[in-house]
């Protein structure tokens, strides 16, 4: 049995109208670029860039293509208030097996087919995509899913992941046990929480997930942590509730890991206001055995 290799990224690329006098967009794309360049994922999973980032950080990079959907849905595909959860994937290495290359998207409520659906008392519509790639000249096919979670309200987020793990266990049972399914996204909550508990609990009857990061690394540690912040707010928030990992890589079945790390913004350009993002990626090295 021979062992195929995959990069997995997971990376909130922070909305362009955020921070957006003090870290404008037109610089930190620049520095998300070399990420790429640098880290070669196959498959990266983006939270909350909107349309038009995404075509600019695409024709920076003309290896990769992307695929996704924003939360108000397609008819406000070119508002900068419509968030993405996109997928970008090295096209020398991954294609996708979805009829015209789209993706499946479902929003995070109690109508998850209705665009900019959510449930009562979030601060936004929230959804997952999701789709099916093939590692070229393998016949590997895998499942890929990104996501952007609640900030605020706890519950939205727990009915969010019960909502993901029925969603993983409909693709298991029409694709088989042993497809991979890989799941990335910004959580906005720290591992040790009800809804990552969730996530990984194996008892429950529905398919469960496993953390990249947990299961390379065990115990958290600051050096884990993924939430960066760019502003005051942000400085506060570090010196009240300390190092916050809430970006995750997730898959199931069992797969050999080679290496999980999370991405740091050494060696770019030296400018604060060039700051890719105020979220840390995370990177995670699978050997798919075939």
């Amino acid at each position: 049995m021979s062992g195929l290799n995959l990069r997995v990224m997971t990376f909130n690329l922070l909305t362009s109208t955020k921070q957006k006098r003090r870290h404008p967009w037109r610089l930190r794309r620049r520095n998300i670029a070399r990420i790429f360049e640098k880290w070669q994922p196959d498959v990266v999973g983006t939270q909350e860039a909107n349309f038009k980032q995404l075509r600019e950080l695409a024709d920076l990079l003309p290896a990769y293509e992307f695929l996704g959907e924003g939360n108000l849905g397609s008819s406000m595909a070119h508002s900068d208030s419509n968030w993405y959860c996109a997928t970008f994937f090295r096209r020398d290495r991954i294609r996708p097996m979805d009829s015209e290359g789209s993706a499946q998207a479902l929003w995070l409520s109690p109508t998850p087919e209705v665009p900019a659906s959510q449930f009562h008392l979030g601060t936004r519509p929230r959804l997952v995509t999701w789709n099916n790639f093939e590692i070229h000249g393998s016949n590997q096919p895998f499942v890929f899913g990104t996501t952007h979670l609640e900030a605020a309200n706890s519950w939205h987020r727990q009915r969010s992941v019960d909502m993901l793990r029925r969603q993983v266990s409909q693709k298991v049972k029409e694709l088989g046990s042993d497809i991979p399914v890989f799941l990335t996204g910004d959580f906005n909550a720290v591992s040790d929480s009800p809804e990552i508990k969730s996530m990984v609990d194996q008892h429950r009857p529905d398919e469960s997930l496993f953390d990249a990061w947990a299961e390379a690394h065990g115990s958290e540690s600051p050096e884990g942590a993924t939430f960066r912040g760019l502003g005051l707010r942000d400085r506060l928030g570090h010196a009240l509730l300390g190092p916050r990992r809430i970006d995750y890589v997730f898959y199931r079945p069992q797969l050999e890991i080679q290496k999980v790390q999370r991405v740091s913004f050494e060696g770019l350009d030296h400018r604060r206001s060039a700051l890719p993002s105020d979220h840390f990626p995370v990177c995670a090295d699978f050997q798919l055995a075939r």
